[in-house]
């Protein structure tokens, strides 16, 4: 990771990092991310670099295929949001695919202070099984749209 790039591009770099090097990429999260980081996803709100940190650790001994793809973003270094595609595979069974936007604010010191994610957890985790998928999506449109 060179620590001379953009904020956003740094990011991008760990999240490939992620994807070849799984936990030892974790020694960059400091060049990313600010030791108050505030994280906040449909299933978590936490603060501090040791929580977010854990909660890393956490995903990669629950998953066995952790793989990051299409990673793009818009903005600029203090406020931009990343999109890509999250596949994830337990011991067992089929590979998931999230689609996913993280929303980020960067601090001063042009870390990463604020961010959130954005994902739909069932209808990812129902996509792996397209009829459920199908009926997920019928329901939801009936509901909303």
């Amino acid at each position: 990771m060179n620590l001379n790039d953009p904020l956003p591009v740094r990011m991008i770099a760990f999240f490939n990092r992620v994807t070849t090097d799984r936990e030892a990429a974790l020694e960059d999260l400091t060049h990313v991310y600010a030791r108050d980081i505030h994280f906040i996803s449909p299933v978590v709100d936490s603060s501090g670099i040791d929580v977010f940190a854990e909660s890393w650790r956490r995903a990669f001994r629950q998953y066995k295929m952790f793989v990051f793809k299409n990673l793009a973003y818009t903005g600029d270094e203090q406020r931009f949001t990343l999109t890509y595609e999250m596949h994830i595979r337990f011991a067992f069974g089929p590979v998931f695919v999230t689609q996913m936007a993280t929303e980020c604010e960067a601090n001063g010191e042009k870390l990463v202070a604020t961010c959130r994610d954005y994902f739909d957890p069932l209808g990812s985790l129902l996509g792996a099984f397209p009829p459920l998928s199908w009926v997920y999506k019928k329901l939801f449109g009936l509901v909303v749209a």
